[in-house]
C-alpha cells in the first residue's frame, strides 16, 4: 500500500511520505523544494516552463535554464517516488507542469479551505462551531512563511490570512452568542500571537476581558497594543479603536447611580448632525433597528442592577475580582436568556449593568427584572450576592429602587 504524501504550509514547510520526512532545507536541494512550492501552490492550473524559469533564476539564468529546471523536476520525481511506484505527481504537457490532483495528498490549506467552506454551508451555531475550531487550529501560522518574499507565495499567505481572520471573527462571535467569555479570550490571545497588529483581534480581546472582569488585564493589552503600534509605525491605533474603549479604564473602581447615568446617556455633547462610527458598532445598529418593533410600542425603562458581596472581602482585591467575575458572567447569561429580543442590555462598570426595557407600566418593568433574578438565583453557584435595582422610565423623572439578595 502506497504512503501517504503529508504536506505542511502554515507556519512552516514541511513534506512527509507516511513516518518520513524527505523535505530539505539544505543549500542543494533549495531549489528542487522551491519547484514543489511552486506548483502545490499552483495547484489549480499550469505554470509554464518559463514562469518555473524565473521563479528559480530571477536575476542569473544558467547556461541551459531548460535542462537545469528538467533536472530539479527528474529529482523532485525521485524524491516522491523513492520505491519507484506509478504515481504522476508531477504532469506535464504543452510546455507547462502542474500538480496531478487525481494523485491523493493531505494538503493543510485544502483542508483549512474545505472546513470553511463546510462551515459556510451550515446554518446553526452547533454545526459551524467544530467546523471553524478545526479550520482555525490547523493554522498556525503564514503560509510558506519562508516564501513570503516571493509574488506568488504572498498572494497566497495574504489569501489565506483572510480566511483565517474572518474565521476567527465568525468563531469569536458564536462563543460571544454562547456568552462563553473564556473561549473568546483564548481564541483572539492564540490569534494575535498569528497577527498581533490585527486591531479587530485587540478590540474583541480587551473588551472580552473587560466583561469577564479582568479590567487590569484589559487596559494592559490596550497600553501593549498602543506601545506596539507607536513603536513600529509610529502612530496611535485608529480613532475608532480608540473611541471604543474611552473612559472605561475608570470603571474598576465605585459604581454609578441612575440619575448620574441617565444626565450622561442625555447629554449630546455637543455633537451635531449624522452620528459617525465604526462599522462594528454600525451592525449592532443596525441589529438593534431590526428589533425595534418590539420595543416601539410600549414606553422604554432604563434599568441599573448593581451587584455587591454580602460577605466582607476584607478589601482583597484578588478575592473581589474572582467574585465578581463569577456573579457578573452568571448574571449576564441570566440577562441574555430572560430578556425580550428587543431589549438592550450593556455592562457598565466592573459591578454594574445598565439595561433599556420596554414595558406598559413600571411594574412590567419590575416583573422582567424579577425573572431575571429568579433565573440567576437558580444558576449562581459561589459567595453570597446583594443584586440592587433602579428603575426609571426614559424622558421621565421618577426612579425605583428595590433589592433582591441572593444567597
Amino acid at each position: 500500500m502506497s504512503s501517504v504524501l503529508t504536506v505542511t504550509t502554515l507556519g512552516y514547510f514541511m513534506v512527509r511520505l507516511g513516518d518520513t520526512i524527505i523535505s530539505s532545507d539544505s543549500a542543494r536541494s533549495q531549489k528542487v523544494w522551491k519547484v514543489f512550492k511552486r506548483l502545490i501552490t499552483s495547484r489549480h492550473k499550469t505554470v509554464t516552463v518559463e514562469s518555473l524559469i524565473e521563479t528559480l533564476w530571477p536575476e542569473d539564468e544558467p547556461l541551459d535554464p531548460q535542462k537545469s529546471l528538467y533536472t530539479l523536476i527528474s529529482r523532485l520525481r525521485k524524491l516522491l517516488n523513492p520505491d519507484g511506484e506509478d504515481r504522476p505527481y508531477i504532469l506535464y504537457q504543452h510546455n507547462s507542469y502542474q500538480w496531478n490532483p487525481q494523485v491523493p495528498v493531505y494538503l493543510d490549506v485544502a483542508v483549512f479551505e474545505q472546513l470553511l467552506k463546510s462551515a459556510e454551508g451550515v446554518r446553526s451555531d452547533e454545526e459551524k462551531l467544530p467546523l471553524l475550531k478545526e479550520a482555525v487550529a490547523l493554522y498556525i501560522g503564514d503560509y510558506l512563511p519562508e516564501s513570503t518574499s516571493e509574488v506568488w507565495a504572498l498572494s497566497m499567505s495574504n489569501y489565506y490570512k483572510r480566511l483565517y481572520l474572518r474565521a476567527v471573527s465568525d468563531l469569536a462571535d458564536i462563543y460571544a452568542r454562547q456568552g462563553n467569555l473564556d473561549e473568546i479570550i483564548r481564541l483572539c490571545s492564540d490569534a494575535i500571537a498569528n497577527e498581533p497588529y490585527e486591531e479587530n483581534l485587540q478590540e474583541r480581546l480587551i473588551r472580552a476581558l473587560f466583561l469577564n472582569g479582568e479590567i487590569a488585564t484589559a487596559q494592559q493589552h490596550y497600553n501593549r497594543f498602543t506601545d506596539l503600534i507607536l513603536k513600529e509605525f509610529g502612530a496611535e491605533p485608529s480613532e475608532e479603536f480608540r473611541a471604543l474603549f474611552k473612559g472605561i479604564w475608570d470603571q474598576d473602581t465605585g459604581s454609578y447611580d441612575l440619575a448620574s447615568i441617565k444626565r450622561k446617556l442625555d447629554s449630546e455633547n455637543g455633537r451635531v448632525g449624522a452620528y459617525f462610527c465604526t462599522s462594528d458598532i454600525f451592525n449592532q445598529f443596525y441589529l438593534f433597528d431590526k428589533r425595534a418593533d418590539e420595543r416601539m410600542k410600549f414606553p422604554v425603562f432604563l434599568a441599573l442592577i448593581t451587584v455587591s458581596s454580602v460577605r466582607p472581602l476584607h478589601n482583597d482585591t484578588s478575592a473581589e475580582l474572582k467574585f465578581l467575575k463569577n456573579v457578573m458572567l452568571t448574571l449576564r447569561q441570566s440577562l441574555m436568556r430572560t430578556l425580550r429580543r428587543g431589549d438592550v442590555v450593556s455592562q457598565y462598570s466592573k459591578n454594574q449593568f445598565v439595561l433599556m426595557l420596554s414595558a406598559y407600566l413600571p411594574q412590567d418593568a419590575e416583573t422582567a427584572l424579577t425573572r431575571v433574578n429568579t433565573l440567576f438565583a437558580s444558576e449562581y453557584k459561589g459567595d453570597p450576592a446583594q443584586i440592587d435595582y433602579s428603575l426609571s422610565q426614559i424622558g421621565g423623572t421618577e426612579s425605583a429602587q428595590f433589592q433582591r439578595p441572593t444567597k
